[in-house]
């Protein structure tokens, strides 16, 4: 970030704004460094964990001015926290198109009806009080590239430099609202897979965001379960990338069929059979016991990642065959999200989001879109963002039915 003096010493303020979690960064602007990260959950789950569920509720307008004045005041309690009080020098927002649009008051229902096209595609740059923000500064929201790929889509691809990859790469922001980019001879694909929250915790039984006290990493060698456990405390519960390894761990060790189908006891030859609690809704398996406390794997649980990894996996597909690629031709694969710190390839590949071809080539980008984020708090980012979202072409999924097909052949592990 170049140094300028009228902003050395002033703080920048960056949002990630996704549907289940909001992240943020404050930033010096005089250096570029990032000098505090956080996040919360996103307040507007009260009206539904998922895009549509906003969309639908923001029909009415007391609704919409409510989601938006939620979301709002949630990110004025970062900033007022990032800067003491004090006005930030700029404050950058991305997010997929419902989260833009609600973050502005700006009804998303144009979203949920053919043809799916927002009520703005470029970027919007206003003052913060413009946008209901009690702050003196001017305040950039990203532009999109479609329907349901937004500015957070941008952020990735300008934070990690998809769109000048010299090889055929892949992204993909694992998160409830899950965006996929292909960079393949220049050009850039994009679209968006409703994968919902389990990668975030969220619809599975004792899930929770990565934060102290979540089961983020499960191995099971022989009969005994090991867990790697955020803060090394007694577990609360399991977040996204526990849930993926706790998965992937016991696919390997027999536990869980490769159709998703958690097995009976009588079916688990070894001394973890005594950790599967058979149900009429299905079998759960027990990570965790503890005084006044159990946390299982459901198997409700296991069935909401399989729906995460068919869509996300469908979406991939689709892209490839837009593109003329075949998985085998992609040489570098960036797998971002909050919770990517915390994952390994071999998970990811053994419940079914990698080939087996892309080991070797992946790269954890974290959360990549509020690093995208950061950079636009930068003139000329900000110029390359909208480049970005400009010349991507956006490939829709709604009534695909290839993508149906793709979605229903990769259900299974």
């Amino acid at each position: 970030m170049r140094e300028d003096a009228d902003n050395k010493g002033r703080v920048g303020a960056a949002f990630d704004i996704g549907t289940t979690t909001i992240a943020a960064a404050s930033v010096d602007m005089g250096s570029g460094r990032v000098l505090v990260e956080k996040s919360l959950p996103n307040p507007q789950a009260g009206w539904g964990r998922d895009v549509v569920s906003r969309i639908n509720a923001a029909e009415d307008p007391s609704v919409l001015a409510a989601l938006s004045k939620s979301v709002r005041e949630a990110c004025g309690g970062l900033i007022e926290e990032f800067t003491g009080g004090k006005d930030p020098a700029l404050i950058t927002i991305a997010g997929n198109p419902v989260m833009e649009h609600l973050f502005l008051g700006v009804s998303p229902v144009t979203l949920s009806r053919p043809p799916y096209r927002p009520e703005f595609k470029t970027a919007r740059t206003i003052s913060a009080k413009e946008a209901g923000l009690a702050f003196n500064a001017p305040l950039y929201v990203f532009p999109l590239i479609g329907g349901f790929v937004g500015g957070d889509a941008v952020a990735v691809v300008l934070s990690i430099g998809l769109h000048k990859s010299p090889v055929a790469a892949l992204a993909m922001d694992i998160g409830t609202n899950s965006e996929i980019m292909l960079s393949a001879n220049g050009i850039v694909y994009a679209t968006s897979a409703a994968a919902g929250p389990a990668f975030e915790g969220g619809e599975i039984e004792y899930g929770m965001v990565a934060d102290r006290g979540a089961i983020r990493g499960v191995r099971v060698e022989g009969d005994r379960v090991s867990l790697d456990i955020i803060g090394e405390v007694a577990p609360k519960g399991i977040c996204g990338s526990g849930l993926i390894e706790a998965a992937s761990a016991l696919i390997k060790a027999g536990v869980i069929e490769r159709t998703g189908r958690i097995r009976d006891r009588d079916e688990v030859e070894d001394n973890l059979s005594g950790r599967i609690r058979e149900g009429k809704d299905g079998n759960s398996f027990v990570l965790y016991k503890g005084p006044g406390r159990e946390i299982t794997l459901t198997q409700s649980d296991i069935r909401a990642l399989q729906t995460a990894k068919a869509a996300i996996r469908a979406g991939v597909s689709i892209l490839l065959k837009k593109s003329g690629l075949k998985p085998g031709n992609i040489k570098k694969v960036y797998v971002a999200g909050a919770f990517g710190a915390n994952l390994r390839e071999e998970g990811l590949s053994t419940i079914g989001i990698l080939e087996k071809d892309w080991l070797g080539k992946v790269e954890f980008a974290g959360d990549a879109a509020l690093s995208g984020a950061v950079l636009a708090l930068q003139d000329d980012r900000r110029a390359e963002a909208e480049e970005i979202a400009i010349s991507a072409r956006y490939v829709p999924l709604s009534g695909s039915a290839h993508f149906e097909r793709e979605f229903l052949r990769n259900m299974d592990f």
